[in-house]
């Protein structure tokens, strides 16, 4: 039988590393950050790739997430940030944070990890309350390759890669389980050792979706954006279609 809360944590490892030199879309988070001066709050802050890039910039930062083997890597790789980060264990589908803060960036699709509508509802309503007047909340959100490149949709893809000295091996299978569900099975390994599986669902949400979500929860000015670039900023149509990963943005 195999131990899912092992490989959870042998995930953790795989992800800190394999996602450690994903840049594309630090630059829209600084530049949220400096057009909205004060502290940050990331939703699912994983192993602590964006957090670090904020504090590295001087920005106070409280990075939360509900998985406890990526916390733990979080620790680690921000020991070095001093007081500019916290780590916390916080769902915000329970509650508001205790402080309010003027940017909110829920990175690297972790919205789409809530798979029912009123989730979504309950993360987004105590989102709010987590924000100052004036203030931006950022959901990265993906796009199925159903939909961004139809001719890869049903092909596991394997990877290797080398990072910081380590061989990274990953077979990564998705499927739609209905137009909007997808399953991501990811079976990978370390320097050659013992493969582990990790499995995920996610929720594809359209633009018009959130956009919808993000204006019933409280937030004005919605708009979305392509690519990590903010220029190609606008209002969201019933006719929006991504071909990649958007943001969707909305204001108080």
């Amino acid at each position: 039988m195999r131990d899912q809360n092992l490989d959870e944590r042998r995930y953790a490892e795989f992800y800190r590393l394999y996602a450690s030199d994903f840049r594309q879309d630090l630059r829209v988070y600084l530049e949220l950050a400096a057009k909205w001066p004060g502290a940050v709050l990331e939703v699912g802050c994983r192993t602590g790739r964006v957090a670090r890039q904020l504090a590295q910039a001087g920005y106070e930062v409280l990075a939360i997430d509900t998985s406890r083997p990526m916390l733990e890597r979080a620790v680690e790789e921000l020991r070095d940030s001093g007081d500019k980060v916290r780590v916390a264990d916080f769902d915000l589908r329970r509650q508001p944070t205790p402080e309010r803060h003027s940017v909110a960036l829920a990175t690297l699709f972790a919205f789409n990890d809530l798979i029912d509508v009123e989730e979504q509802r309950l993360f987004l309503r105590h989102l709010r309350r987590s924000m100052y007047s004036p203030g931006v909340v950022a959901l990265d959100l993906f796009c199925p390759l159903s939909l961004a490149r139809p001719d890869e949709a049903h092909q596991p893809r394997e990877v290797e890669r080398e990072v910081g000295g380590h061989v990274l091996r990953v077979l990564d299978e998705r499927e739609m389980l209905t137009p909007l569900l997808e399953r991501r099975t990811r079976t990978f390994s370390t320097d050659g050792g013992k493969p582990g599986r990790y499995v995920t669902h996610r929720r594809y949400i359209t633009p018009s979706l959130a956009g919808g979500l993000m204006s019933e929860a409280g937030f004005g000015n919605v708009q979305w954006v392509r690519g990590y670039d903010l220029s190609t900023a606008e209002p969201i149509s019933d006719g929006a279609r991504p071909d990649g990963p958007f943001l969707v943005l909305g204001e108080l």
